[in-house]
């Protein structure tokens, strides 16, 4: 009898599922790797730019041009002409008159608006350089204050979103900073995470799985601190531009979405369900159905894991189950909106620190480290796969990043579920980790 197939099994078994070649210091390794192949490549830029211009001319963290464009047209009075894209790039290109790419259009709500409205009181390289020394620093210490442990600063510092973060200028790291904090301050101090939450109004398509989350996991002060926060910077917003502010915005939301569905926007640069769905040359009604479908189903698990974690907190612990339950807000996010870039996915960072937290305490269960590595490593490349093979990886990687929060928050649950499927199958054979792994946070297991 040929024992190849079974070799074979056993052998990717080993790869993909237990994942043995990813040792703790091979997986720092790569970190260093990453870290200085992303670092390396934004500091040669820094290098050789020339007043704040690049080795092409452009200005480096070239997204960063429209927050403070807009601030400019701000400032001079010139409000109304913020949501006009054409009269936007022209402010554009009077402070970069060699400007090429960027943003010609400020798509961002009054509220973020009102954030950028102090940018241009100090000139550019300035301006980026303070924005983004901010936003970096409380994206770190969010995450340090999850993961504390000396090993874990060379992860932190090295992973890919934060390097795109920082190299595009773009406010991916100031919403996932409040991603994080409200996953850090929700066991102690719910009130002060819902107003991180609330100010994810800023972004809004960013912030559709956190109501659904926080109504299930019943954390009532918490969705009191979100509307104060998000209420406030909506009223703040509408007192500081009025009408002229949200009016424009309106009209311009029409025509981005416009933009989007007949592809003037190259879809290799989005992350969305949308966007994976067009390259694959489906038509737009049909990528839009298939990110509607996505976007329940995420939601749905959402609703029921954080629901799950209200019921199991007696035994996680009230921290561990607070912000799990920020954790699978934050890994629905990704299927909630067809407006989706790389940068928006460095909140994904907080979800794959609590998994290794929990991984720390009960061991690796079978494909959780292969999966984790996937999610550290394809941000970095993420635009440049699209774009070569039209092929948009993120749903997937961001499916696997949910199923296995999903297993390990309900492993009763997944275990009926997989006991299902091999008596009607009869062909997987692959084990699970004991169920009452879960709550025996002394045992040891592999980590990374």
């Amino acid at each position: 009898m040929d024992r190849r197939p079974k070799r074979l099994k056993s052998a990717l078994g080993r790869a993909f599922l237990q994942a043995e070649w990813l040792t703790p210091a091979r997986a720092l390794a790569y970190c260093r790797i990453l870290g200085f192949y992303g670092w390396g490549l934004f500091l040669s830029i820094i290098v050789v730019s020339h007043w704040g211009a690049d080795f092409e001319g452009q200005p480096i963290c070239a997204d960063f041009v429209s927050f403070w464009a807009a601030s400019r047209q701000v400032l001079q009075g010139h409000l109304a002409e913020v949501y006009d894209s054409a009269k936007h790039h022209l402010a554009e290109l009077s402070a970069f008159p060699g400007l090429s790419f960027g943003n010609f259009a400020f798509y961002y709500p009054p509220t973020f608006l009102l954030l950028c409205v102090p940018l241009a009181l100090l000139p550019y390289r300035l301006s980026v350089a303070l924005f983004l020394i901010l936003t970096a620093t409380a994206f770190v210490r969010a995450l340090r204050r999850l993961l504390p442990q000396r090993w874990a600063l060379l992860p932190i510092l090295a992973f890919p979103g934060l390097v795109i973060g920082v190299a595009n200028g773009q406010n991916g790291l100031l919403t996932g900073s409040l991603f994080g904090w409200a996953m850090v301050l929700l066991a102690g101090h719910p009130f002060l995470a819902g107003l991180c939450l609330g100010g994810l109004v800023i972004k809004p398509q960013l912030l559709v799985a956190a109501p659904v989350v926080l109504l299930c996991a019943r954390r009532w002060r918490a969705i009191a601190g979100g509307m104060c926060s998000g209420l406030g910077l909506i009223a703040a917003s509408w007192l500081a531009f009025g009408h002229a502010g949200w009016g424009g915005f309106l009209h311009m939301s029409h025509e981005a979405q416009g933009a989007f569905s007949h592809g003037y926007v190259q879809a290799w640069k989005m992350q969305s369900v949308f966007a994976a769905a067009h390259l694959l040359h489906a038509p737009a009604w049909m990528a839009y159905g298939v990110q509607i479908m996505a976007a329940v189903a995420a939601l749905s698990i959402a609703g029921w894991l954080a629901a799950g974690l209200r019921r199991r907190s007696a035994d996680l612990g009230e921290a561990t189950a607070a912000s799990g339950q920020v954790a699978v807000m934050i890994a629905a996010m990704p299927f909630c909106s067809p407006f989706l870039l790389d940068y928006d996915l460095a909140c994904l960072a907080f979800p794959m620190g609590w998994l290794v937290l929990q991984a720390r305490r009960t061991g690796w269960w079978s494909g959780e480290k292969f999966v984790l590595f996937l999610a550290y490593i394809y941000l970095l490349g993420a635009r440049l796969f699209a774009e070569l093979t039209h092929i948009g990886p993120t749903p997937l990687i961001s499916a696997a990043l949910l199923l296995v929060l999903a297993r390990r928050i309900a492993p009763e649950e997944w275990l009926g579920l997989r006991r299902r499927i091999v008596s009607q199958a009869g062909r997987f054979n692959r084990s699970e980790p004991d169920v009452s792994s879960v709550s025996e946070p002394g045992r040891a297991g592999v980590q990374a």
